[in-house]
């Protein structure tokens, strides 16, 4: 399939641009340094500045293209240029985003190329040899995309628990350790820009305002992003400030839910230019009040799970002069949660009878720096951020912990929280010169401080609360790394990389109040050390039609458990508390084709992993948690998607994966079954959504869509028990949007068919034994939201 996907590629794109293709590598720089190095990379003549309206930054372009066509993706908005022969070109001032003169060699009706820069340099998403996606923020918007959850579908091979708000996994390409969230390092590394943004915390659920796109990265990315990338990589890339234009824009909504309470929210934005346009401030803010659906007939109690999401980013950048850029942001957000929204028990598929509310909070607060440089040879890029991460949870433990208090119908709360303190500073410098070779080299520092603490308070008969324990656990990584493709010939490109790392743990408990002396104390530390390789040999049938194969390596730094109660012999953790780290080889063959003229994009891998002693997190029978390797998993799959763009009115999206998750060795630490997959992915998902948009006159312009994914059969824990089961459901969603001028209104309905299937079989760790627990889908909601740019 792969082969003659390539081949078919390479059989419609025209020949003739084969004569005048360029491999161009340029950054977003300031436009006179931009054209300076179009020119030298492309062997041509560029000349036009000043040009009227022509002012600002260059946009980034990196691959093999056409001079024509480079120069018409990097010039910015209001700029254009006029065609004189085949090596000389004037800019002049034009349609925003479009070459003038007819000798623009870009199809009014072609797919806009998308730059992505997920393996840390700028380059196009068509024909880039790597398993990547992305999502534009003018798609995300038009899929309902407030947060990553509502949009993972469309992203091939992503899957997200639904534990709620602020409290969900992401897993990519069926790669799952377990659904529960606890001490392993996730799976997927999750950045905001350049910087990570968890460590072993679940997603924080950032609002998805003003991004300028979201990248997906498949597959292990331990090279170039170290440990916690297993799975893959998923990056929210925000709109930068502008020093060329003032904007501004504000939007509102409001929702209907059946069988719920109604929800509503806000966010605006601001961009203002400074110092006469080399610098530049830009300031979000939103705020959604979510109602909810799970009610507590017992209690009485409607709606419980309803939450509210406040935040807001503001970003400074400024041009320093000779190559040299600086920029700032602030993140802040908030997410408080009423009650979980699982369901269980025997009053309906909507409803629970849980004598606690179990609220949940999600506080997020990221504070960044970066410093580029556009250099002769070389970018250097220096990224240094700050993450503060505080998540306090209750659970309902009535019948849980009877050891210590025996008293009949007695109600207790299990109260957890945890603080998380991630600093981290990265430098990478990157080739720019023409050639054969191209290479980027960086070094990397992490360190991580984490507080955790769980208490049982005694809600009725009213009592002193009881300290379980305390702990307190430090990482620290080092790394150097780099990567290097050389073009063996025209076509053949061969690319390697070498990550270099060392990982520091440590872990101290004390407090522990089920037994022993709460004063005694455990701790322990791990060092690890080790290499992450990646090779990649790529052929290209054109400038956009790519077949590759390549073998890369991710891993996750080890830790330790606390024991359910203290030891008598205080000393260091040694045995069965500690887990070990774990490793994983993913093996690939895919290929890219962007057919007829650009109109259709088709992308297609063949993936094998190997994954070795697989951490997961887990509880004891008594409800607090542990972390084991459980074994050894692989899995195989196929993964497809298309883009169909015929003109520009139409679009068609659509995504499919075939895997085959296993557990293929177990240990004796977990009751786990082989043959039922890894807990949370499914055997096979499916996304697809379509969208049209055509004038309907008097300035008016309406667009349609439509989406709809399927997610299969999964389990939540790895013994696959029956009560475990879920998945095996669609969801639609569909909506459409009038525009004119600075307004635009949207009107949609998610949940078309209001179904409740169990999207995620858990809720509460000390109430699974007693009922089945599911958690399902948000009933179908109506809603309306209004735009308005000034």
């Amino acid at each position: 399939m792969l082969v003659a996907l390539a081949g078919l590629g390479a059989a419609v794109t025209p020949q003739a641009a084969h004569a005048a293709t360029r491999i161009f590598r340029l950054p977003s720089e300031s436009l006179e340094e931009a054209l300076v190095r179009f020119a030298v990379q492309g062997d041509v003549s560029v000349g036009g500045l000043p040009a009227t309206g022509c002012t600002g930054r260059s946009r980034p372009v990196q691959g093999a293209m056409s001079p024509q066509t480079a120069l018409a993706a990097m010039l910015p908005p209001g700029c254009g240029f006029r065609t004189i022969d085949a090596r000389t070109f004037q800019v002049i001032g034009g349609r925003a985003g479009a070459p003038a003169g007819p000798a623009s060699p870009v199809m009014a009706n072609a797919v806009a190329p998308l730059v992505v820069t997920a393996e840390r340099r700028p380059e196009p998403l068509t024909g880039a040899p790597y398993p990547a996606s992305a999502l534009t923020g003018a798609s995300l918007q038009r899929l309902g995309g407030d947060s990553f959850e509502d949009v993972a579908a469309q992203f091939v091979g992503v899957t997200v628990t639904n534990l709620g708000p602020g409290r969900n996994k992401i897993f990519i390409r069926g790669l799952s350790d377990g659904s529960f969230t606890g001490k392993t390092q996730s799976t997927v590394g999750l950045y905001l820009d350049d910087l990570p943004i968890t460590y072993d915390a679940p997603d924080p659920d950032l609002r998805l305002v003003d991004v300028d796109r979201v990248e997906v990265l498949r597959g292990p990315q331990g090279t170039l992003y170290g440990s916690g990338s297993i799975g893959g990589i998923v990056r929210i890339v925000t709109a930068k400030p502008d020093p060329a234009a003032r904007q501004a824009w504000a939007e509102a909504g409001v929702e209907a839910t059946e069988h719920g309470a109604n929800s509503s929210g806000w966010a605006a934005m601001l961009n203002l230019p400074m110092f006469g346009g080399r610098s530049a401030v830009r300031a979000v803010a939103y705020r959604d009040d979510i109602g909810g659906f799970i009610d507590n007939p017992p209690r009485r109690l409607r709606d419980l799970n309803s939450s509210r999401r406040t935040g807001g980013r503001i970003a400074w950048a400024a041009d320093l002069g000779s190559g040299w850029r600086v920029d700032a942001n602030l993140a802040h957000q908030t997410i408080d949660t009423n009650a979980a929204q699982y369901a269980q028990g025997p009053f309906g598929p909507l409803t629970r009878n849980t004598e606690v509310r179990e609220p949940h909070d999600n506080n997020f607060t990221q504070l960044g720096l970066g410093l580029v440089h556009a250099g002769a040879w070389a970018d250097l890029k220096v990224s240094a951020g700050f993450v503060q991460h505080g998540l306090d949870t209750t659970y309902d433990a009535t019948g849980a912990f009877v050891a210590v208090d025996e008293t009949p119908g007695a109600v207790k709360a299990y109260d957890e929280g945890r603080r998380v303190d991630l600093g981290v500073l990265e430098a990478t410098l990157t080739s720019t010169t023409p050639g054969r070779l191209r290479w980027l080299a960086g070094m990397f520092a992490t360190h991580t401080r984490e507080k955790d603490s769980a208490l049982l308070r005694f809600v009725t008969p009213p009592g002193d609360s009881l300290t379980l324990y305390h702990r307190r656990d430090e990482l620290a990584e080092e790394a150097i790394y780099g990567e290097a493709a050389y073009d063996l010939t025209s076509r053949f490109t061969l690319t390697a990389g070498l990550r270099a790392f060392i990982s520091r743990t440590s872990t101290v408990g004390d407090d522990f109040g089920l037994a022993g002396d709460p004063t005694e104390v455990v701790h322990g530390k791990h060092i690890n050390r080790g290499v992450a390789p990646k090779l990649r040999l790529s052929y290209a049938f054109a400038p956009d039609v790519a077949l590759y194969a390549q073998a890369q390596e991710g891993y996750r730094a080890g830790g330790f458990n606390l024991p359910s109660f203290a030891r008598r012999n205080p000393g260091p953790v040694v045995g069965a508390v500690a887990f070990r780290p774990d490793r994983m080889w993913n093996y690939e063959v895919g290929g890219v084709a962007p057919l007829f003229d650009g109109r259709l994009v088709l992308r297609a891998a063949v993936f094998h992993a190997e994954w070795r002693s697989v951490q997961t997190d887990q509880y004891f029978a008594n409800g607090l948690p542990l972390t084991v390797n459980v074994g050894d998993g692989s899995n195989t799959g196929l993964e497809t998607e298309f883009l169909w763009r015929p003109d520009e009115r139409l679009q068609v999206r659509a995504s499919i994966l075939l895997n085959d998750p296993q557990l293929t060795r177990t240990t004796r630490l977990l009751p786990a079954t082989p043959d039922k997959g890894l807990p949370g992915v499914p055997y096979g998902t499916a996304a697809a959504d379509v969208r049209y948009r055509w004038p309907v006159g008097h300035g008016f312009s309406l667009e349609t869509s439509a989406e709809a994914n399927y997610v299969g059969r999964s389990y939540v824990t790895f013994d696959a028990g029956k009560d475990a089961l879920m998945g095996g459901y669609g969801a639609g969603r569909v909506a459409a949007t009038l525009e004119k001028d600075r307004w635009r209104v949207e009107s949609y309905v998610s949940n078309v068919t209001d179904g409740t299937a169990n999207t995620f079989a858990f809720g509460n760790p000390f109430s699974r034994a007693r009922a089945r627990q599911t958690t399902p889908l948000r009933p179908r909601t109506v809603g309306l939201r209004v735009t308005r740019s000034f």
